[in-house]
């Protein structure tokens, strides 16, 4: 009787959400020397995304664990709409977006205690002018119907800023809001927002028409092994 050989790849992907806790927890598996061969990104499915327990920084030295509670501390401020360094906002945007090789960098420099070079500053500080004009348009009045908010120019990954400082000017509420996708699912997507600011995805659906459709046919660019978008 002859013998059928299945050929198939015994590896199991490793998924991480493409937000500031999926990368907390790829400079994590990076810091222990983890085989990253196997990890991908995939869409969150909240607004800011999970941030690591404290339990997974056992085994980290001491000095370097407590600078990254500091951080997720930052980034709990930064949900709030509070005001928080540039690294630790220039850190969540880079992480959102999914270029993975300037979040990651900026994780190394605050580990370390030391500060952002010039060339990384002036490239923030341009970055977040740029957010600055998109989430200004989401104040506009007529971006609000019946329904919810509409932000379907609006790439998911600026969303949780634009909520940030929609409630810091207009009160909390709940809203549903329906803005654009990321890199990894294109379309629109529906959103529900509660009053503390958190908010999970209700409905992804696909659309033609998107900033980010054709970086989505090229996502080996940007995946953990490759360092991501600069």
């Amino acid at each position: 009787m002859n013998q059928i050989l299945i050929d198939y790849d015994p590896r199991v992907l490793r998924l991480l959400d493409m937000d500031p806790g999926g990368h907390l927890r790829l400079w994590l598996m990076r810091y222990f020397a983890e085989d990253l061969s196997d990890v991908r990104w995939k869409s969150r499915s909240t607004l800011w995304g999970v941030l690591p327990e404290p339990g997974a920084f056992v085994g980290v030295n001491i000095e370097i664990r407590l600078r990254l509670l500091r951080l997720i501390g930052a980034l709990c401020d930064l949900r709030q709409g509070r005001d928080v360094p540039l690294s630790v906002r220039s850190f969540a945007e880079a992480a959102l977006i999914g270029a993975s090789g300037r979040a990651l960098l900026i994780v190394d420099l605050w580990v370390k205690g030391e500060m952002m070079p010039t060339w990384l500053e002036a490239r923030c500080m341009q970055s977040q002018r740029h957010l600055a004009r998109r989430i200004s348009t989401v104040l506009l009045p007529a971006r609000e119907g019946i329904d919810g908010l509409w932000l379907l120019d609006l790439p998911s990954p600026f969303l949780p800023f634009a909520v940030a400082e929609h409630r810091k000017m207009f009160g909390a509420r709940n809203w549903l809001v329906h803005s654009g996708g990321d890199r990894l699912s294109p379309g629109i997507w529906t959103w529900a927002i509660d009053t503390s600011g958190r908010g999970e995805v209700l409905r992804r659906s696909q659309a033609s028409f998107t900033p980010f459709v054709c970086a989505s046919a090229h996502r080996e660019a940007f995946e953990p092994t490759t360092g991501g978008v600069a």
